[in-house]
């Protein structure tokens, strides 16, 4: 079928052009027929299984769990992490073979709309949803707004079909309202789901205990953070949906990638780095922050923030309440990246924040401070955490050069 202008991309699958914002011009009639493509490809390989995966936080690593807890049993396909969903989905599509059984998608949303341009192209029979936080309210608003996008996935999902819902949060429990598909709870309050014990962490990983109708498995696992349990929760429960035992998730989960960037525990000799530079949202970072504090009980900890980009208007409120959160932390020290960033450690401040805070303009001036802390106060602990815009994985790799030596980034000059 040919098709000429992206008016005929658009006639074809009412593609909404805006997806392609961030594209240049002449790259988007690639991208429209990538999608139209993928969507045909779908009628030859229409005995596949769809699982789709929205929510504010978590997202890419319940996809790979997911993923790794289903390939004990079925040929399954997963999208690449770091890849714009926009993208990533028809690229899915299209290199999922016609034999595999179950494919993983990750519907992650930015703006109003981008849920019903993925649902045009493809509708989960299994959708799940991880939590409902403020994230990119410079264009939803609200949490309202994000709930409103995302409840979407959810109603897309026919009545023969399944809902996988995080019983821990309340406007994912409100989800349930809107669909006649069966529901399958997880979580701590979840009465009859998956139930998950002993957990420990260390910055080589972390080890929990599943538990569901009477039997039990342990798990061992390459992620840190309490709070991504929420992915092996859901990624359990994915599992006991698709008729797989307790024993074949545990392994699956033991097996998970965790994605890069987001709260990779790295040890060298002389440092310990939390790298969680992906993105950054109010409810990340504070995640990220009790993962600091309770990984580095005998370390000197240091966090680094840069701003966590669009908030909109409320971008100075959740950049307040992120230093009044810290001001309560017994955190070493604080360092602060940029004019926005910036708040956060005047208002740690402001509410007794008893640690040294340090502001700085760039990544480089944060490499340069927070070498000469790891040189008084080897083995310390430090996080990194902030939107992917700022590319604050520069100081990831400029922490672990090989160099010790530090150069003053005002004069030079070798310290």
């Amino acid at each position: 079928m040919i098709f000429t202008g992206l008016s005929g991309y658009n006639q074809s699958l009412m593609i909404n052009l805006s997806v392609y914002r961030e594209v240049k011009s002449w790259k988007k009639h690639i991208h429209a027929s990538r999608t139209v493509i993928a969507k045909n490809y779908l009628k030859l390989i229409g005995n596949v299984e769809v699982i789709g995966i929205t929510g504010s936080v978590g997202k890419t690593l319940t996809q790979n769990a997911i993923a790794s807890v289903l390939a004990q049993k079925y040929k399954t396909s997963v999208g690449e992490e770091n890849l714009d969903p926009t993208f990533r989905i028809p690229q899915t599509i299209l290199k999922t073979k016609p034999w595999y059984q179950k494919l993983v998608l990750e519907y992650g949303v930015e703006h109003p709309g981008d849920m019903d341009h993925y649902l045009k192209i493809i509708k989960p029979k299994i959708a799940v949803v991880t939590r409902v936080t403020p994230t990119h309210t410079k264009y939803f608003k609200d949490i309202q707004g994000v709930f409103s996008e995302k409840v979407k996935l959810v109603r897309a999902v026919d009545k023969n079909g399944h809902v996988v819902l995080n019983a821990d949060d309340r406007l994912v429990v409100k989800m349930a309202d809107y669909t006649k598909a069966k529901i399958w709870w997880y979580g701590q309050k979840a009465k009859n789901g998956v139930k998950i014990s002993h957990f420990v962490q260390t910055l080589k990983g972390s080890k929990f205990r599943l538990h569901y109708q009477g039997q039990k498995a342990s798990v061992t696992w390459k992620v840190v953070g309490r709070h991504q349990l929420l992915s092996a929760y859901s990624a359990a429960t994915v599992g006991i949906v698709c008729s797989l035992t307790l024993k074949q998730i545990a392994r699956g989960l033991a097996q998970v990638k965790t994605p890069k960037h987001r709260l990779n525990a790295i040890t060298t000799k002389n440092i310990s780095i939390l790298d969680d530079t992906y993105n950054a949202s109010p409810s990340a970072s504070q995640e990220s922050l009790a993962t600091l504090i309770d990984l580095g009980k005998r370390k000197k900890k240091v966090a680094i923030f840069g701003e966590m980009k669009d908030l909109g208007e409320k971008s100075s409120e959740f950049h307040k309440k992120l230093g009044e959160k810290i001001a309560k932390t017994n955190i070493n020290y604080l360092i602060t990246i940029g004019k926005i960033a910036k708040i956060i450690g005047i208002n740690s401040k402001k509410f007794g924040f008893p640690g040294k805070v340090i502001r700085v303009s760039n990544s480089k001036e944060a490499i340069f401070e927070t070498k000469k802390i790891v040189t008084s106060f080897p083995k310390a602990l430090v996080l990194v955490k902030g939107s992917r815009h700022a590319h604050l994985e520069r100081i990831i790799y400029g922490l672990l050069h090989k160099s010790t030596q530090i150069n003053c980034y005002h004069c030079g000059q070798i310290k």
